[in-house]
């Protein structure tokens, strides 16, 4: 299966474990991902690397080269990202092919430590007390524009320019950040969400990269207080309902 899944951050939400410790639960959406096409075979040293895609959009809308490299596989849309990555055998020992579609469930499970990566949001051009947390110069003694300048930059004759890496004004976000230590709290098998314990990168909508660790550790969600409803408890109330609609109370009359 796949090492690596790309996600859309949903947002932020909270849920509690059964021993009632409060959870930071960021949402992220996963798209079933498109295999496309094999860039290189599997040898001893490595797994075989395979061209996966991302995303849906149309078809008439991707270029003729990928477009046809689509079709070949035989998908009839097209795909927003493409990135090379290796393909591993599942616990049964399958590989994907290519014109496969590899599924949430398949590549992530309750209890996998990731690491998650994405772009931080973009803050435009920011002043250094923003951009590093400068703390700012004296409100007094006669300063009239100085509260938030950066200050000193350097000596003077010598060594007579700005030393390189100096904390200063300047774009601010926008950055790749790789967040370590998350945890898959839950899967929703039918809108292909997954839950990770804590904050990503990103704005809303933003995409990320999912990457397992290897490692694992147990995780047991309340899912009632944490807001989740099982599929059980859910057709039951629906043949609840159907069973009360279908009988509707009746009164006899008699003259």
């Amino acid at each position: 299966m796949l090492t690596s899944v790309f996600a859309t951050k949903i947002g932020m939400t909270q849920a509690w474990t059964t021993s009632g410790k409060r959870l930071a639960v960021t949402r992220c959406k996963v798209n079933p991902m498109s295999v496309v096409s094999e860039l290189s075979p599997a040898t001893e040293e490595k797994p075989a690397i395979f061209e996966v895609g991302y995303g849906q959009k149309k078809l008439k809308n991707m270029t003729k080269p990928l477009r046809s490299k689509l079709e070949k596989s035989g998908f009839s849309f097209g795909v927003k990202t493409l990135q090379g990555m290796p393909l591993v055998a599942n616990a049964e020992g399958v590989v994907p092919t290519v014109g496969s579609t590899i599924k949430l469930e398949t590549m992530l499970t309750v209890g996998d430590v990731v690491k998650v990566q994405g772009y931080t949001k973009g803050r435009g051009f920011a002043g250094a007390m923003k951009r590093h947390g400068f703390k700012g110069g004296q409100k007094t003694h006669g300063q009239s524009d100085r509260q938030r300048a950066v200050g000193s930059i350097g000596a003077g004759t010598t060594p007579g320019r700005v030393m390189k890496g100096k904390r200063m004004p300047g774009r601010f976000g926008n950055e790749k950040q790789t967040i370590q230590g998350l945890t898959v709290v839950y899967i929703d098998p039918t809108t292909q969400e997954v839950w990770l314990s804590g904050p990503v990168p990103g704005s809303i909508n933003a995409p990320v990269s999912i990457r397992r660790t290897g490692t694992s550790q147990e995780v047991a969600l309340d899912l009632t207080a944490s807001g989740i409803a099982t599929p059980v408890v859910a057709e039951a109330a629906i043949t609840e309902s159907t069973e009360t609609s279908a009988t509707p109370e009746t009164t006899t009359v008699t003259a």
